[in-house]
């Protein structure tokens, strides 16, 4: 009872960031389905030279091909908020004493955090990309439905704001002096989303992401079992 106690008071805390990136995800992307629906097929064909060689990507747009860099700002947005937030606010306010000192063991409230932390990120970023892709295929959209890769790659995208929420979360978390190693939670993030980049397939990608997450999460989970408060 404790956690879902704790877990229900991080969802509490969460839950205005977590509107706000979901209310924006939505509208921003609502907003360009519907442009790419009012437009004529016909205008999204370039201006050839007869008989000249093209290439397929040239010819054709999906309206939710340039959905990536909102999902991803949106989701690496999310993630420092939510890390900020959880593990930074304390900090300032000098309340991480009353948190611990409690008769919960620390395992029991890192859990709770990083479980609202996680559910505020699939329900406001996961769910509302989700719900984009489905529109963006149903008929009137456009002549050709978008591949399943397309949406798996986009819940990856999703994930790169998981690695920036743990590192955020990691900074929040150390003790070390901000011209030192303090912000080595967020270096390493920004070192897996480089890395995560530059994968060929999505498998090695999601391979990538699982690698830097087990890694954040294991940082973080020392520094807050053996941190003073």
């Amino acid at each position: 009872m404790r956690f879902f106690a704790l877990l229900k008071k991080e969802l509490r805390e969460c839950l205005p960031w977590m509107a706000t990136a979901a209310a924006i995800l939505l509208l921003i992307g609502s907003i360009k389905l519907i442009d790419s629906k009012q437009r004529q097929i016909g205008d999204q064909y370039r201006v050839f030279e007869r008989y000249s060689e093209v290439t397929g990507y040239e010819l054709l747009r999906h309206p939710i091909s340039d959905f990536s860099v909102l999902v991803f700002m949106s989701a690496v947005g999310l993630g420092l908020a939510l890390g900020v937030r959880q593990f930074w606010v304390d900090d300032f306010m000098g309340t991480w004493g009353f948190i611990v000192h409690r008769s919960t063991r620390r395992i029991t409230i890192f859990a709770a955090k990083i479980c609202a932390g996680l559910i505020s990120m699939i329900l406001a970023i996961g769910l509302v990309w989700w719900y984009l892709f489905w529109r963006a295929n149903s008929s009137g959209y456009f002549v050709f439905p978008l591949p399943e890769k397309c949406f798996i790659g986009g819940w990856l995208i999703c994930g790169i704001g998981l690695l920036a929420y743990l590192g955020a979360g990691l900074v929040g978390l150390s003790k070390t002096r901000w011209y030192t190693t303090r912000l080595m939670g967020l270096g390493f993030a920004l070192w897996m989303f480089i890395t995560l980049i530059q994968q060929w397939t999505l498998w090695w990608g999601f391979g990538t992401l699982v690698i830097g997450t087990v890694v954040l999460l294991f940082l973080m989970w020392e520094t807050f079992l053996n941190r003073e408060f």
